[in-house]
């Protein structure tokens, strides 16, 4: 074995005609590529700035970029560089599939955690702005004030969404049990995503004893089932109904959010608690 057989990348060597020379083990078992000597790179790769990278590297010139790579009909997005060594072009394929999925789903996560933010900081925004208005009543700024306390209430509850997540990624959550309330919660859940409901008018409908408690962490459970439920809504079709149900099995509490949205692929359900993990069907 050869020391370029131990690197991550695929790398080919051809000659100036294309015709493969060499290439290390990792092309073979990465990136499943399987084929006999006497070929040239074009029967087997293909991307689309193919030509310019030769003609960069004929030059004498390093050409690197990530784009998507075919190997076969096997496709990847790879960090890909071509360069020439004497008489030898070297192509070097880096996969950073994964890379590029993390840093889609953490753009995504910024997003969605902006407009979390935006929401109830508008809301707040426009109450206040209306208290200020000298003409209504002492009881309509009572009002605006108690709703206003409410979105407040909303923010403090993504900050500490927010720190929790940064101690899950630490390794450093500490979980604080207590009996919980679960119809409460619900309703509080509910609640929360009332302005993602009535944009789609889908209806939430609770299916759970009012008197349904657990013994868990309060705030992790909160977190877990709003998220569901953001899930169920954002998938479902509009003038649809979504359920929170829960009910008592032996000693234990069976908590679920039930839809008819788009689902999940069989073969893509052991990897949703992949961090960031996407399914393919959603858009």
């Amino acid at each position: 074995m050869r020391i370029i057989d131990f690197v991550n990348e695929g790398i080919i060597s051809t000659d100036e005609h294309l015709n493969i020379i060499d290439h290390n083990e990792t092309l073979m078992k990465k990136f499943k590529l399987s084929f006999q000597k006497s070929v040239k790179i074009t029967d087997l790769i293909s991307f689309a700035k193919m030509n310019v990278a030769f003609e960069s590297a004929m030059k004498g010139s390093i050409f690197t970029e990530k784009l998507p790579v075919y190997f076969g009909t096997n496709r990847m997005e790879c960090k890909t560089t071509v360069f020439k060594d004497d008489e030898i072009i070297e192509w070097i394929f880096e996969d950073v599939s994964s890379m590029k999925m993390l840093e889609s789903a953490t753009a995504d996560f910024v997003s969605a955690v902006s407009h979390e933010f935006m929401t109830p900081l508008g809301i707040i925004e426009g109450f206040l702005t209306m208290i200020k208005d000298p003409e209504i009543s002492d009881e309509t700024k009572s009002d605006y004030t108690e709703r206003s306390m409410i979105q407040l209430k909303r923010l403090e509850k993504l900050v500490d969404q927010l720190l929790s997540l940064s101690e899950l990624e630490m390794g450093s959550y500490v979980p604080h049990f207590s009996l919980v309330n679960l119809h409460q919660m619900a309703i509080e859940a509910r609640e929360e995503m009332n302005y993602r409901c009535k944009s789609k008018n889908i209806e939430v409908i609770l299916e759970i004893p009012e008197t349904l408690f657990a013994y868990t962490d309060g705030m992790a459970l909160y977190r877990i089932t709003t998220n569901l439920l953001s899930n169920a809504i954002k998938y479902s079709h509009e003038n649809d109904k979504v359920k929170i149900i829960a009910s008592e099995d032996g000693g234990s509490v069976i908590l679920s959010v039930q839809d008819n949205g788009i689902g999940i692929k069989a073969d893509e359900l052991l990897r949703i608690f992949e961090r960031f993990y996407r399914a393919t069907n959603a858009s």
